[in-house]
């Protein structure tokens, strides 16, 4: 045999819990939606609008990643569409466009196949969009996921964009019956900071996805987790503590189903012939981590500028928390940190609260005696997490990206 033989022998499963472990997939469609029966109401009467002549301009769908929102509103709009004949539904995801050119152009090509270069501009793409929908049915429902990924450029502004989209000329002019769907996290207001003009027309229609509870995460994963193991694999206690976990932390589906597949690994490469609470334990903190990570680097750049200033002041070599607001202004105003890095207490304070908002701090006022009364903040996950975050944000941030692009 050659090494490659013995490689692959070595690694293969020798008495693996699994029979089908790519049904944990957290990218992966199920086979029906669950636990989002109300949701799913919600969005078909909105759909149902057409028999009485009128869809929404905008439905905003919002709510924590992992709670449906994507496969739900995909999944409801392809069955109206299936059965109606006078609906067209184009689903687009933004979150890889780093500029508001990128975005129209990626919903040209959704509508059309094709892709307009740059020398078009942002009102040739437009005029494409609006030359495309012309050939589509009377109405169209265009979904346009992770909207929250949208940003300032040096050419166009969010609020400009949106409402040409939503109230454009070229819309009108043609008759075209739009709706537009707008998939987020509750992230929007705090990434778009758009105008008032905007937001009131965002404003028609909400459908908000909370975390799941319990009861919801038992319905999504005991199915699944009866396919992707084999009889017995995944006692009752441990499959109530991991239900009991993922809704306490994070009321994420995606979250839990990646908990167990990695539970079933390591109770796999210990050698056990059942998944036990202990192999759960283990990687609840490394899915908390890789999760808060994956938000951490999401971060639009003073949102994680301001975490710096958090959890920049150690004694003894350990992070110490909690801060003051001030604590965080003078970290921020180090001679080391760059001119234009620097933030007000006013702005800082406005960071402050979408940080909260986010669930990455959580802030209390407390006495200090002759000081008078101060904010305290600490983040709600491991302070060093920051820090270990910092040469990965330098290099993958979309945010950093688009700020040194439009420095250059």
């Amino acid at each position: 045999m050659t090494d490659y033989d013995d490689l692959f022998t070595e690694t293969a499963p020798d008495d693996s819990l699994f029979t089908a472990k790519g049904v944990l997939d957290p990218l992966a469609d199920p086979e029906e939606v669950r636990a989002r029966e109300s949701q799913e109401r919600e969005l078909a009467t909105h759909l149902n609008g057409i028999h009485d002549e009128y869809l929404p301009p905008t439905v905003s769908i919002h709510g924590p990643p992992g709670t449906g929102k994507t496969i739900t509103t995909r999944r409801v709009c392809r069955e109206f569409a299936a059965r109606t004949e006078s609906i067209a539904v184009e689903y687009v995801n933004l979150k890889e466009c780093r500029t508001l050119f990128s975005a129209a152009n990626e919903i040209y090509y959704e509508l059309s196949g094709e892709k307009k270069g740059a020398y078009a501009g942002l009102d040739g793409v437009f005029e494409g969009i609006w030359n495309a929908l012309e050939e589509y049915p009377e109405w169209t429902v265009l979904l346009l996921d992770e909207i929250d990924h949208i940003q300032q450029d040096t050419n166009y502004d969010p609020s400009d964009f949106f409402y040409r989209l939503l109230r454009g000329e070229g819309k009108l002019a043609r008759g075209i019956n739009l709706s537009v769907w707008l998939l987020s996290n509750e992230l929007l207001e705090v990434d778009l900071r758009l105008d008032s003009r905007v937001e009131s027309t965002m404003s028609d229609e909400t459908v908000f996805f909370p975390p799941y509870g319990e009861e919801e995460l038992v319905a999504i994963l005991e199915p699944r987790v009866e396919r992707a193991f084999r009889d017995g694999a995944v006692p009752e206690d441990a499959f109530e503590y991991g239900i009991r976990e993922a809704a306490r932390r994070w009321g994420d589906a995606r979250k839990a189903l990646t908990l167990f597949r990695q539970a079933g690994e390591t109770a796999s490469e210990r050698g056990l012939d059942e998944v036990t609470k202990d192999c759960l334990e283990v990687n609840l903190e490394t899915t908390d981590r890789d999760t808060t990570m994956e938000t951490l680097l999401d971060l639009p750049f003073n949102h994680f500028l301001v975490l710096t200033g958090i959890t920049g002041w150690k004694r003894g070599g350990e992070i110490r928390q909690p801060v003051t607001t001030a604590k965080v202004h003078e970290f921020l105003h180090q001679d080391e940190y760059p001119e234009e890095f620097s933030l007000s207490e006013r702005t800082i304070r406005t960071l402050l609260t979408d940080l909260e908002t986010m669930g990455l701090i959580e802030t209390w006022i407390e006495s200090k005696g002759r000081e008078g009364r101060q904010k305290q903040i600490e983040t709600t996950f491991e302070p060093q997490w920051v820090q270990d975050a910092m040469t990965d944000y330098a290099t993958e941030s979309t945010y950093l990206k688009a700020i040194v692009a439009n420095e250059e």
